[in-house]
């Protein structure tokens, strides 16, 4: 791994946004470099591991982003209920702000390169896990028992992604306003 640097930065981040909107096969070193404005020679000497230890550090990157939103978000809501809607509007907000194209970059990176990519994988899992445990630990905190806290966690995580994919493709936050309307209602 490269030494941290504006420019790495930079590569970084133009290439979760690449990620978001186009996922992990279709963002080729050209688009990173071409968002970056970085020097070819620049990205290749960052990153040795190429395109996957670029995607290692978006997925590092969201998962930082997403565990910051998380505790914003935890700070400003009373129940569990309104700790769990106040996390999916998040998400609708940015995805309809983003005019449906900035999805999770985490999805993609994982279906297209775990299975050979077994860093990309673990890094994945990883995301995965800090989402949930940390929904699970704030539901936890608002009275929901700890087992059940990670049971709706897990079941937040699932459906949000799907309901992402849906939006997407309706180009509408109304699947994701439903996957917050029911997860208020189970958690009332």
């Amino acid at each position: 791994m490269g030494r941290r640097t504006d420019t790495r930065d930079r590569i970084i981040r133009a290439s979760m946004r690449a990620m978001r909107e186009q996922g992990y096969g279709a963002t080729a070193i050209s688009d990173i470099v071409n968002a970056s404005g970085a020097p070819r020679g620049s990205v290749t000497f960052h990153f040795r591991g190429g395109k996957d230890e670029i995607a290692a550090e978006v997925v590092a990157l969201r998962t930082a982003q997403l565990l910051e939103r998380i505790e914003a978000t935890a700070a400003g809501a009373g129940s569990a209920a309104d700790f769990v809607a106040a996390c999916v509007d998040a998400v609708a907000a940015e995805f309809a702000g983003s005019g449906f194209t900035a999805g999770c970059p985490v999805v993609p990176i994982c279906i297209e390169r775990s299975t050979r990519a077994p860093e990309l994988r673990d890094a994945g899992a990883d995301f995965f896990r800090a989402w949930r445990g940390s929904l699970a630990r704030h539901l936890a905190a608002r009275g929901i028992d700890a087992s059940r806290a990670d049971r709706v966690a897990t079941l937040a995580v699932s459906a949000v992604e799907g309901a992402l994919v849906i939006s997407r493709a309706e180009q509408s936050v109304d699947a994701l306003l439903a996957v917050r309307d029911e997860l208020r209602l189970l958690l009332a």
